[in-house]
């Protein structure tokens, strides 16, 4: 090979995606990558072949598992740009997010530089901003009745990990993919992120989450409140379909 070649070493490839010599090999075995080789018999990754290990990588941070990868890079019928599209909407979101806490700390540090003092609607607005937690929507405001049935003061306390903007994402997400296929790669890659989230929220408490799921039924129940309860039936049975799908058959 010569320096003008457009092929990489496995060592070089594994450096340019941060990865090791090992993992392209894992990928290897389950038929995601076919690296090429020399006449010496050396592994080597041209321009496609780096594309699809681009492609793993990404399939991978989604949630999805080398299986269900593999199946996902040979159906070519795949709407790999919806899936994108849904990616850079997430980003867009937080990068948004992240711009507007940013003007919000500059403008604040602006005026202590020149000795004024913040007004309590600007530290409000500061903290609703940066805080590490976020606010509780109004809908959850609504089902106190039903929260306050159902949970102990330990439990609420437990509950403080909710993180409402990602939640909020997430479902406008599932509402988007409403009638879709559910072994199909936004829904595969919405159940992963749902099943993240579950276990944020409830740290891993299977009773926390038990009583969160009569809640739910509770909710569901009261036509009133049921209106304003962003998680419908359908929303949910799609998100456990999905689900039974990332999961794969049980043996």
């Amino acid at each position: 090979m010569t320096a003008r070649t457009p092929f990489r070493t496995a060592a070089e490839t594994a450096r340019l995606f941060g990865l090791t010599v090992k993992t392209l090999r894992v990928f290897e075995r389950h038929g995601l990558v076919q690296a090429q080789r020399t006449a010496a018999g050396w592994r080597v990754y041209g321009p496609n072949d780096l594309l699809r290990v681009h492609q793993v990588i990404w399939l991978k941070r989604l949630g999805l598992k080398l299986a269900q990868i593999g199946a996902i890079l040979r159906d070519q019928s795949v709407d790999l740009d919806r899936l994108l599209a849904l990616q850079e909407e997430v980003l867009f979101d937080r990068e948004r997010s992240v711009d507007q806490a940013l003007r919000l700390v500059r403008r604040a540090r602006a005026k202590l530089k020149l000795g004024e003092t913040l007004s309590a609607n600007e530290l409000i607005a500061l903290t609703k901003e940066t805080a590490m937690t976020t606010e509780v929507p109004d809908w959850a405001k609504k089902i106190s009745p039903f929260v306050e049935r159902r949970l102990s003061e330990a439990d609420k306390e437990e509950l403080e990990r909710y993180d409402g903007r990602a939640w909020g994402s997430l479902i406008a997400e599932a509402k988007s993919l409403l009638g879709t296929d559910p072994a199909a790669p936004a829904a595969l890659a919405l159940a992963s992120r749902w099943k993240e989230l579950t276990a944020a929220l409830t740290g891993g408490n299977q009773d926390i989450k038990e009583k969160l799921t009569n809640i739910q039924r509770d909710v569901w129940a009261d036509p009133q409140t049921a209106q304003t309860f962003p998680v419908t039936p359908d929303i949910l049975e799609f998100v456990r379909a999905a689900a039974a799908k990332l999961e794969g058959p049980k043996h």
